[in-house]
């Protein structure tokens, strides 16, 4: 299992040995149908890879509802994912952040698999090999880039999409 870790981009460009740096660290944990597996606003310290399994990643809405500006406690499903079509990386932007806390909500969908690594040991990993620790954050800038953009693209159609429907 921790073999097929070297396919997530995180580890583009590094070799087997430096790989498994990072995969000698991992703790595999399992989630049950429906548990929870991040809670959004909570302190994140750790990357998570869904090693199998299917997951639902949500957030709460967070506009005023009504004239007494209160908030709506729903939640919406921002997507569905499958370990079998996808490699599946959660945590990152915790990693970066100065408050350190998760933006979404994980659930699994079914009985799931998932590695985990603190962040804590990440940099120590990093720290102590400066050539792998720069192939990491060139790989986890470029995703964090390349999920900004994809989260552009999706504001930029709905903000089209509703200007339509304003103009009508």
């Amino acid at each position: 299992m921790k073999n097929d870790l070297n396919t997530f981009e995180i580890f583009n460009h590094l070799s087997k040995e430096e790989v498994k740096l990072f995969t000698g660290n991992l703790k595999i944990k399992t989630f049950n149908k429906n548990q929870t597996i991040i809670n959004e606003g909570e302190e994140g310290d750790s990357l998570l890879f869904v090693i199998e399994g299917k997951i639902v990643i949500t957030q709460a809405l967070t506009l005023a509802t009504n004239k007494l500006d209160e908030g709506d406690d729903r939640e919406k499903q921002l997507t569905n994912l499958n370990s079998k079509d996808h490699k599946i990386m959660l945590g990152e932007l915790a990693l970066f952040s100065p408050d350190k806390k998760r933006n979404a909500s994980v659930k699994a969908l079914e009985n799931c698999q998932v590695a985990e690594i603190t962040f804590e040991k990440i940099f120590e990993i990093c720290n102590n090999n400066n050539l792998v620790g720069y192939k990491i954050m060139k790989n986890l800038s470029e995703i964090i880039t390349k999920n900004l953009i994809n989260s552009n693209n999706k504001v930029l159609k709905l903000t089209t999409a509703f200007s339509l429907l304003i103009d009508q």
